[in-house]
């Protein structure tokens, strides 16, 4: 998760009291590392200001890793069953979409998880390259796309956001990195998938990494 983006979400987040978003599941939450120490603005952004007002959250993942609470797959009907039973009252769901090979499933479980007047924090790249965890697929939906995924809510807030961040940085931290590409560029041959992914990749060079943002209330 970008800095940008998790300002954005604490903004979000901010315009509903306490009772309203608890309990709040975070789905596909990762470690408590990689949200206290690996990406600290995700905790000092999000949860943090959450704890403070006495928001409860779940953090919910498919690994069992720690700083998971809840070990559930998304994609599962009894995980789900007991995801239910949670009774949330909001979800947030952050660059999970893309990492998914069925986009539509995942928005329609998430809006069974929900009660009517539930809130859902969605985010997924719009301007990104290809990244495993362990799958991309590529999806990339503007806001009318992913407004049109979740039927049965209506769109609170949307915006396409702006990372302030772009391949560049990366490579001015790692200058050398500039050498995958290198080497790969007269050889598409020896896998013509990762050449593409790698000269896809120069185009973030120059353009922003863009995020789409939005805020769901089911109906």
């Amino acid at each position: 998760m970008f800095m940008t983006e998790a300002r954005w979400l604490r903004c979000a987040l901010d315009l509903f009291p306490a009772e309203r978003l608890s309990p709040l599941l975070n789905l596909g939450s990762g470690s408590a590392a990689r949200r206290e120490v690996i990406q600290p603005w995700v905790d000092a952004q999000v949860f943090r200001p959450l704890r403070e007002r006495g928001a409860a959250v779940l953090h919910v993942d498919i690994r069992r890793l720690p700083g998971v609470d809840v070990q559930a797959d998304l994609t599962d009907a009894g995980d789900m069953r007991r995801l239910k039973v949670l009774h949330p009252n909001a979800l947030l769901c952050t660059n999970l979409l893309e990492h998914v090979p069925e986009p539509e499933r995942l928005a329609q479980h998430c809006l069974d998880l929900l009660p009517s007047g539930g809130l859902l924090f969605v985010t997924v790249p719009y301007s990104y390259p290809y990244h495993r965890d362990p799958i991309d697929t590529m999806y990339r939906p503007g806001l009318d796309e992913l407004t049109g995924l979740f039927t049965g809510a209506r769109l609170f807030h949307g915006t396409i956001l702006g990372a302030g961040e772009s391949y560049r940085d990366a490579v001015r931290e790692r200058p050398w990195i500039l050498l995958r590409h290198v080497c790969r560029f007269p050889v598409p041959f020896l896998s013509f998938e990762r050449w593409k992914r790698s000269m896809a990749r120069l185009y973030w060079l120059a353009a922003e990494y863009r995020i789409t943002c939005a805020v769901f209330e089911k109906i």
